[in-house]
């Protein structure tokens, strides 16, 4: 593991990402439950309420809630600076967003708008209070280098995300009639996944990849033309009118997230760590959806009116919208929390143990944090759950395996993460009575 760079004088404590990891994937499982109630009818359209409350589960419940978490720890380590409100501030987002989400996916799946009432609000709250605080990081000449730079682009995406989040939501309290819907929705969708998702996760791996895979840096001129292509292609898509200036930007954007699944790929190949790691399969898995995501968009965009009829027009974004969501996103987050809650536990039971230097060799080792037998059916439940989702969404049929496996999935990921708290919870009451114990001794 590489650790340079790093300032863990400025790490916060473990309950602000903890917070955030042990909530996420009962977000997803109550997404699997909603597509085990509904069937697969959700997936009939892009526009289905159901298949919205899904969706919002999946980028707000499970992703948001785990790159919130993750932004409050890993900020502060490569840019050496604190996020200002620390553990208040991140005990204020992670409520707001929990609440303002339920809220939000209730008026979704019982299609009552009038929840959205309550529910915007909250989220447009959250999103502020959390924006505001790292802005005032990254407003500012800080380290982090290259993965500083995409997160800024991440985080301007995600106020864009947000803004034209709010406005579809007024749309449906009937607030807002001037706009097409439809261009507003697509724009929203493109500017969260395609912009604040992918944005957020190339800066992050611009640090985590060399870090826990011993490989080569990725070339700053590289890392920092891929977010820069990405977040200006998806402005020229939301301004231009001309049909050249949209296409032109449809294939920067799609480049660009190619260009990064490939370099991504090749730099894992280059690990100087040849065992197997299961966090490695979690990469190519995403980089591989992602990659198969911008060449099915590019040939929506322009191969579509070559198909007859409409399937095409409502499976193609919904497929789309599983590699990206399901495939790319959460299969990094899935694989990233195998290595990141390990660490941060051991790392914090290291620095308890600082005035009595001889507990640490009592400390459980970083595989038993999070057993690696138990990471391994991580992947293989993840990619069949993945694969039965796709089958689902394509063909209509099968739609409760789906759910189950999509349902196992999460809920193994909460019974590991909630299992190694529990170990950390343990171990560090322990620490401390021992170091009381010797102290009175």
């Amino acid at each position: 593991m590489r650790m340079t760079g790093l300032s863990l004088d400025t790490i916060p404590p473990i309950h602000i990402p903890f917070r955030f990891f042990n909530t996420a994937p009962w977000m997803g499982l109550a997404a699997a439950l909603i597509l085990l109630w509904e069937g697969g009818r959700v997936f009939d359209s892009q526009w289905n309420p159901e298949l919205m409350g899904i969706t919002h589960l999946l980028t707000l419940g499970f992703m948001a809630m785990v790159m919130l978490g993750a932004m409050f720890q890993l900020v502060p380590v490569i840019s050496g600076e604190p996020i200002p409100g620390g553990g208040k501030v991140a005990t204020l987002v992670h409520s707001l967003l929990l609440f303002g989400l339920l809220l939000l996916v209730a008026g979704f799946c019982w299609q009552d708008w009038n929840l959205f009432r309550w529910a915007v609000p909250l989220l447009l709250l959250a999103f502020s209070v959390f924006i505001a605080a790292l802005a005032s990081l990254l407003l500012r000449r800080i380290g982090g280098g290259d993965s500083i730079y995409s997160i800024r682009f991440a985080a301007l995406s995600l106020v864009v995300t947000l803004a034209l989040g709010m406005l579809r939501a007024a749309q449906y309290l009937g607030l807002a009639t001037s706009f097409p819907l439809v261009n507003i929705t697509n724009t929203h969708i493109a500017w969260g996944l395609g912009g604040w998702v992918l944005l957020l996760v190339m800066g992050v791996s611009y640090q985590v990849i060399p870090m826990f895979h011993v490989t080569p840096n990725f070339p700053t001129p590289l890392a920092r033309a891929m977010p820069t292509a990405v977040f200006l292609s998806l402005l020229l898509l939301t301004v231009a009118q001309h049909p050249l200036l949209q296409a032109l930007a449809m294939i920067i954007w799609c480049g660009a997230a190619f260009i990064y699944g490939l370099f991504c790929a090749r730099l894992l190949n280059r690990r100087k760590r040849k065992i197997p790691d299961v966090t490695a399969r979690f990469w190519h898995l995403a980089l591989a959806s992602l990659m198969a995501a911008a060449l099915l968009q590019l040939g929506f965009y322009f191969g579509a009116h070559w198909v007859p009829g409409g399937v095409v027009f409502n499976k193609a974004p919904v497929a789309i919208g599983i590699l990206m969501i399901y495939g790319f996103a959460v299969s990094v987050i899935m694989g990233m929390l195998q290595k990141i809650v390990p660490f941060l536990s051991f790392l914090h039971l290291q620095r308890r143990c600082m005035t009595s230097f001889e507990l640490l060799k009592t400390l459980p080792h970083m595989g038993k944090i999070v057993p690696a037998l138990r990471s391994r059916w991580q992947f293989r439940i993840h990619l069949a759950a993945l694969m039965m989702v796709l089958v689902t969404a394509m063909a209509g049929a099968m739609a409760e395996l789906a759910a189950v496996l999509m349902a196992v999935d999460f809920g193994w990921l909460g019974f590991t993460l909630a299992s190694a708290t529990q170990l950390y919870i343990k171990t560090s009451a322990r620490i401390e009575r021992d170091s009381i114990s010797s102290a009175s001794c």
